[in-house]
Order: C-alpha cells, then structure tokens, then sequence
C-alpha cells in the first residue's frame, strides 16, 4: 500500500491555488505567505465550472462548442474555473461524444492506411468488398473508443496515487473529471491523423507526386504520433496543475 509522503489537506482547508499553503485564518484582503499571491484568487467562487454545465437554456449546440473552444486553445484558463469536486452526466455525455468523434476519424484512418498499404505497397489489385470495409471501419471505431476510454482511466489512476503519495488533494474523482473535459483534446491529434493519410492518398491520386515518397509518409506518421502523444500529455499536465490545489 502506497504511504503519503506528506498528509493530504482536509476538503475545507482553503489552499492557495499558487503553491498549496493552506490559508487557514488569513483574511481575503492578505498575500499567501509562501508565494506572495493574493487570496482573493483562490476564493472556491472563481471556479463557476463549464458553460457545458452551468447553462441550462438556450442551444446546447452552442454551449459545448464553446466549452469545447475553452478547453482546446485556453487549457489553463478553463481549468482554473473548473470546480473539481462536482460530478454531473454532463461531463460524461461530453467525453463521450469527443471519444466518439475522435474515434471515428482514428478508425477512418486506419481504414484509408491499410487500403493503401494493401493496394500500393502490397501491390494487390482487388480492393476490399464494401461489407469489409464497413466491418473494418466498425471495428477500429470500437477498438479506438475502448482504448481512449481505458486510457483515460489508466492515467486517472495512476494520477490520483501520485497525488495521493505527494500529499495532493486530487482523489480520483477530481482527476476522472479533469480527464473527460481533456477528450476534446482527441480530436485535434484524430484531425491531423486524418488529413495527413487522406490527404497523402489524395495527392498521389491525382498524381502530384511524382515520385511517390513512401518513407517520408511513414516518417511523418510516426512524428505525428510523438507529437500527438506530447500535446496530449502536456495539456494534461496543464490541467492537473491547475486543479491540484483547488478550493471547491
């Protein structure tokens, strides 16, 4: 069993959201002893949550691509308004429709790639039955969607025991809610995936490339997948920091 390097702080110990001192007495109108910030900024009322949630009238349409927006190109900013110790429907049904995009643009993917690999690489001249192809794209949307999903809850997990052993106050449910905001990040990296093997065959279609470059292909598959793995991964960590010591 994982033993706490330091106790983690009760759930009505106000924090500073700057360092994690815990501002026990001190008035609004004070700087944090440790960091110098005001404590005006780690009142719980600056964390509102998500459009996504908060609305309740209006287009939902809108509302979740402005949640949407928020996360992907002001990752900082909205988990600093995000109250972590909220758990509603609406945060899943937000994973899951971004899992599901995102899974299926990964699936598309995979589909366009193996039917290049078969046909130009492997030099086969009869290209997969349509029943095949739609089995084929059925099965790598499921595939991918299981895998976001499990991924998701891996690092949940494993997050949560870190903050736990570091004396953070971040339990798993406070982590699994950061993380089903994180899936809008999916699509991004799915988007970029997508039009580099779609736009690739499309360009040697209509022969604009002459001499078809395989291996610059391959070599920037395999870069997208690094750099895909560090946005992912780096806009993760800006959310964790950002929620490791949140008041509400």
């Amino acid at each position: 069993m994982i033993r706490a390097l330091k106790s983690i702080p009760d759930e009505a110990a106000r924090l500073c959201e700057g360092c994690g001192y815990i501002l026990r007495g001190l008035p609004d109108d004070s700087r944090c002893p440790e960091c110098a910030k005001p404590v005006v900024e780690s009142l719980p009322d600056l964390r509102p949550g998500p459009a996504w949630e908060r609305e309740a009238s209006g287009l939902r349409w809108r509302q979740f691509f402005a949640t949407t927006w928020e996360v992907v190109f002001h990752p900082s900013r909205f988990y600093r308004a995000l109250d972590t110790r909220s758990s509603t429907p609406a945060e899943i049904a937000f994973a899951r429709v971004h899992q599901g995009v995102a899974g299926l643009l990964l699936a598309l993917t995979a589909w366009l790639h193996l039917c290049w690999t078969w046909v130009v690489v492997l030099g086969r001249n009869a290209k997969f039955p349509l029943w095949a192809d739609l089995l084929l794209v059925a099965g790598a949307f499921a595939l991918a969607v299981i895998l976001l999903e499990a991924t998701g809850r891996l690092a949940g997990r494993l997050t949560a025991w870190e903050a736990a052993y570091r004396g953070l106050r971040l339990p798993y449910r406070a982590v699994l809610r950061g993380l089903h905001y994180h899936c809008a990040h999916y699509f991004p990296v799915a988007l970029f995936a997508f039009v580099t093997v779609g736009g690739y065959q499309w360009a040697l279609a209509r022969n604009w490339l002459a001499v078809p470059s395989y291996e610059f292909y391959l070599y920037l598959l395999c870069a997208e997948v690094l750099a895909g793995a560090a946005y992912l991964f780096k806009t993760y960590w800006i959310g964790m920091r950002n929620m490791m010591y949140a008041n509400r």
